[in-house]
């Protein structure tokens, strides 16, 4: 396995990519040229997700589109659920 840090700027550099059909190329062209870094490189980025909440509180009301197409608030859900029925 190369080194980590160079294995994190590349995810960086490659995160930081806005169109999303491009973002998606990269980071399949990198999973096929670097297998061996594939569990490395999701152990990195799942760290990263746990250490920066949401942009959304917590204790604001979650948004769920009911069937007809109507929005209605529900309670916060326990965390790592959608609190969507």
């Amino acid at each position: 396995m190369r080194d980590p840090e160079t294995i994190d700027t590349e995810l960086m550099e490659i995160s930081g990519i806005a169109d999303d059909t491009v973002k998606f190329e990269r980071i399949v062209t990198w999973c096929a040229t670097h297998p061996d870094e594939v569990p490395f490189a999701l152990h990195q980025l799942m760290g990263r997700r746990d250490k920066h909440p949401s942009e959304t509180s917590e204790t604001e009301p979650r948004q769920c589109v009911t069937p007809p197409g109507r929005i209605r608030p529900t309670r916060p859900a326990a965390r790592g659920t959608s609190g969507c029925p």
